[in-house]
């Protein structure tokens, strides 16, 4: 299970939740509230997962949380269940 702390989670554990959730960074974007071209989500994720990338906001490491708790609605992710990663 994730931590609690929140305002420190860094790109490698937001990266492991994606990985675990069976989702591309696109999906995870989206999900994430990500809108725009699909380049844009997907290098926005990738900035957030990188090492030493781009500071996790709180909001998003809260997001992750709960999707790494509870999954991911369907229609969040912007993709059938069939379409997930593997």
């Amino acid at each position: 299970m994730t931590k609690i702390n929140d305002d420190k989670m860094t790109g490698q554990e937001l990266a492991a939740i994606r990985k675990r959730l069976g989702l591309s960074l696109i999906q995870f974007g989206r999900a994430l509230g990500y809108q725009g071209e699909d380049n844009t989500v997907s290098v926005t994720v990738r900035r957030y997962e990188a090492p030493n990338g781009r500071p996790i906001p709180p909001w998003i490491a809260r997001l992750a949380i709960m999707f790494d708790r509870f999954g991911i609605p369907d229609d969040m992710a912007g993709v059938a269940p069939a379409e997930k990663a593997d």
